[in-house]
C-alpha cells in the first residue's frame, strides 16, 4: 500500500520552494534539468524509511523534487531588470 503523508507533503514542500527561487544568469531552465536529474539519484540513493515498503526509493523526496521542477516553470518569478 502507497503512504500518501510524504508524497503529498513532499509536493506541498516543492512548491512552496520553487515558487520563491528567482531566474539569475546562473539558473535558467537548463540548470533546471540538471537540478532534477541529480534530485532524482539523491532519491534513490536515499532509499525508502524503513517502515515503507511499497518503493525502494525516497517518495517524498521525489514528489519534492518533481514539485520543485513543475513549480518553477509554472510560479517561476521574472527576472530583475534592476
Amino acid at each position: 500500500m502507497i503512504n500518501l503523508g510524504p508524497i503529498i507533503f513532499g509536493l506541498v514542500f516543492g512548491f512552496v520552494i520553487g515558487s520563491r527561487l528567482r531566474y539569475t544568469e546562473y539558473f535558467t531552465n537548463s540548470s533546471l534539468i540538471v537540478m532534477f536529474i541529480i534530485l532524482v539519484l539523491v532519491g534513490c540513493l536515499e532509499g525508502a524509511f524503513p517502515y515503507y515498503t511499497d518503493f525502494s526509493f525516497s517518495t517524498g523526496f521525489i514528489a519534492a523534487a518533481i514539485a520543485l521542477v513543475l513549480s518553477k516553470l509554472i510560479f517561476g518569478r521574472k527576472r530583475n531588470t534592476n
